[in-house]
């Protein structure tokens, strides 16, 4: 099969400036190309090519502001079996047209409506036009059935994952040299508990929920610190009234916070395996985070919301614990103490979530899922 994915135009892929799509695409874009011919359509950026092969993947780069003309233009002189669209369901109805022969699929990291802004006209048309919609969760494919009806048939929840050998818990070898690292990096010491959030300094995902619960954390945990890694934009290291507004709540306390701001893709795991226990406070109706899966494959006992698909990989009891009242910062101290001054069951909440990684969310599936509905596509034309 010829495959086409066509990455949104927030970054450039692979995802050099950070980005969950952006690296979805480059972990299952290798994978693929073992048996097929794949072509990845981004965004350009001055440390990358604007076209070159690497791991058997093609890769094509247009200029931000003409991407989806260009994308448009090669797909009407390259013939695609499949096509797969990123998080734009603008896009579909244009591509239908470049491409009539093409199966197109759509990858929804969002709420229709509510985060991609798409006009109701545009967006019809789209689910009309599209053969199959992934969605990043229940939550995204209910959204959307709720608002498309007629394509609800099409639908389908498809969890994400990470690749595990990227990761590696604080129980194994590199888990403990990395963690040394970081910690020293940071003057944390070896005793402290470390709470980590990991995400964009905005205020839905509620950082400032974890600043606030401190107070409390620290009466009921010894040594407890909290290591902030993100910033307002991905690879922006620029500042915000928000990001202010969190340094100033981190004063009453700031022999126990430390801000690490921006780290690349590849350097997170590293943070992971730093920290005890993975906060992720969103307080808009998150998709679903990756965070959530970075956090099991490090082997960290997670705290979230129940806000959005997040709570859909987060079992409570089992690996993490899911916050209901998600605005009070006691709900979430009640929860970090709860599991801080238990080591045996953060261990086994990590063992968990690890182990779910190993099983269900890893790029390995998530290949298999994907190929196995592009065959069934093809073969339906047949």
């Amino acid at each position: 099969m010829k495959i086409a994915l066509i990455c949104s135009d927030r970054g450039p892929c692979p995802p050099v400036k950070g980005g969950a799509i952006q690296l979805l695409i480059s972990k299952i874009a290798p994978l693929l190309a073992k048996t097929d011919e794949v072509t990845v359509f981004s965004i350009t950026d001055p440390s990358l090519p604007d076209s070159e092969c690497t791991n058997g993947v093609y890769f094509e780069r247009y200029d931000k502001d003409h991407f989806f003309q260009q994308v448009c233009q090669s797909l009407k002189e390259i013939q695609f079996d499949v096509i797969q669209v990123y998080n734009r369901p603008g896009y579909i109805p244009f591509i239908r047209e470049a491409s009539p022969q093409s199966k197109i699929i759509l990858s929804l990291h969002n709420l229709v409506y509510n985060t991609l802004k798409i006009e109701r006209a545009l967006a019809e048309a789209a689910f009309r036009e599209v053969d199959w919609i992934f969605t990043v969760s229940r939550f995204v494919a209910q959204d959307t059935a709720e608002k498309f009806p007629d394509a609800s048939a099409k639908i389908q929840p498809l969890y994400t994952g990470v690749d595990l050998d990227e990761y590696s818990p604080i129980w194994s070898k590199t888990g403990r040299e990395w963690r040394n690292e970081i910690r020293s990096l940071y003057h944390l010491e070896s005793k402290d508990p470390v709470i980590l959030f990991v995400g964009r300094l905005v205020p839905d995902k509620g950082c400032h929920l974890i600043l606030a619960a401190m107070n409390e954390i620290l009466k009921n945990v010894e040594r407890a610190k909290l290591l902030i890694v993100g910033s307002k934009w991905y690879a922006d290291q620029s500042t915000s009234k928000y990001i202010e507004g969190l340094k100033q709540l981190a004063t009453e306390h700031e022999d126990s916070i430390v801000f690490a701001f921006y780290i690349p893709v590849d350097e997170i795991p590293k943070y992971y395996a730093a920290a005890d226990l993975f906060i992720c406070p969103s307080q808009w109706k998150e998709p679903l985070a990756r965070v959530h899966y970075e956090a099991m494959a490090a082997g960290l006992p997670i705290i979230t919301t129940s806000r959005g698909g997040n709570h859909e990989v987060v079992h409570n009891g089992k690996n993490g614990i899911v916050i209901n009242d998600y605005k009070n910062p006691l709900a979430f101290a009640a929860a970090a103490i709860d599991v801080l001054n238990d080591p045996h069951k953060a261990i086994a909440m990590g063992q968990a979530g690890r182990l779910d990684v190993k099983e269900i969310y890893n790029f390995d599936r998530v290949t298999s899922d994907i190929k196995l509905l592009y065959t069934k596509l093809v073969k339906s034309n047949e």
